[in-house]
């Protein structure tokens, strides 16, 4: 029900929580993963600050599931990334490695510590290129995967330019 209907689960979250504390730990299994539904279904919709809330709420439930922190803080970074003057893009590269950090096999935190390096400076080719890769090495979705291949290309000419100018 937690995945079907969570609505109807976390309007039951107080009865489900008293019951957890005596002996029944599946039920803040259950809560957690209706948040995490709820966020997910408002993230589609482009409904950021509900998702934002409902990791939030996961975390208080559950400070140690890893699924709400990291998806909490690629969040926060990108909300960062978005502002986008450059002391927001540093806190951002440190939210987005945090997240990182946390799932070692995704590359979405991967992918925006690249796209995070090229706003903030398109020339700091050795960095963006090892982020790009980094997350390349890892699972990413088809459309961030094809992109981070061809920004990745990019900044490699790039740098080949700037390099072979030098010379």
């Amino acid at each position: 029900m937690s995945v079907t209907a969570p609505d109807i689960v976390v309007s039951k979250q107080d009865s489900l929580l008293a019951l957890s504390k005596d002996k029944r730990p599946e039920f803040v299994t259950i809560l957690t993963t209706a948040h995490i539904n709820i966020a997910r279904r408002a993230e589609s919709s482009g409904d950021i600050s509900v998702a934002v809330d409902e990791y939030q709420k996961v975390l208080k439930i559950d400070p140690t599931n890893k699924t709400a922190r990291y998806e909490l803080l690629v969040l926060e970074g990108l909300n960062l990334y978005r502002k986008g003057s450059k002391s927001e893009l540093w806190d951002a590269i440190e939210l987005f490695s945090k997240a990182a950090s946390i799932d070692m096999d995704s590359g979405i935190a991967n992918y925006w510590i690249a796209k995070s390096y090229e706003k903030k400076d398109s020339k700091d080719f050795e960095l963006i290129i090892e982020a790009y890769e980094q997350a390349l090495i890892k699972k990413l979705p088809d459309d961030l995967r094809q992109d981070a291949e061809d920004a990745k290309n990019i900044a490699y000419k790039n740098k080949t330019t700037l390099d072979n100018f030098w010379k």
